[in-house]
């Protein structure tokens, strides 16, 4: 054991009682500690479940984006029209909003089938289906809907559907705008 020398200032040496505590305790903090992590993640994963069950599905079309990164395999970037779009009077994309709520309203397209979207507002709709998301700092708007990971080599295949525009991306909305991806849709 280590001897404290005795020129230290008494505020910065450890409290006796707390370090045998700790030892003591090590097995309850180490199992809290694991219990804490699991329950982040778990939470994560029940929100995007929870958005899946009790949304409703809605089609989106897709605008072309590069699929194909070295690192992390064959996926999707998805771009929509409302992905750059700004509200009224926000012409162009502002530093300061990073991070701030935006709101898109959607409404079905003549084919029955596709919604798009109608406005782009800082406020929640009161009515009809929109999305909630955010201001990235990429000059985007963030709706938890951008990206698809695909099964190896089926990359190219949906590169070609989104240049051909056959692609859709199939999302389950809340009635608050929460957003998660369900599937990519091949036309």
């Amino acid at each position: 054991m280590s001897a404290i020398p005795d020129d230290l200032p008494s505020d910065i040496l450890p409290r006796p009682g707390l370090w045998e505590w700790v030892r003591s305790h090590q097995r309850a903090i180490l199992f809290g500690t694991i219990a804490f992590q699991m329950l982040v993640l778990g939470s994560m994963v029940f929100q995007s479940t929870w958005t899946l069950v009790t949304g409703d599905t809605i089609l989106l079309r897709v605008i072309p984006v590069d699929p194909r990164d070295l690192f992390r395999g064959d996926y999707v970037i998805l771009n929509y029209n409302f992905t750059r779009l700004r509200p009224p009077g926000e012409d162009s994309w502002n530093e300061s909003h990073v991070g701030r709520e935006i709101f898109v309203s959607l409404e079905l397209e003549q084919d029955g089938k596709h919604w798009q979207e109608t406005e782009i507002s800082w406020t929640r709709p009161t009515t009809g289906t929109y999305l909630r998301g955010q201001v990235g700092n990429d000059q985007r708007n963030e709706f938890n809907i951008g990206q698809f990971f695909l099964q190896e080599g089926k990359g190219k295949e949906y590169e070609q559907a989104v240049r051909e525009r056959r692609l859709s991306a199939e999302i389950a909305v809340t009635a608050a705008g929460a957003a998660t991806l369900k599937q990519l849709v091949l036309e």
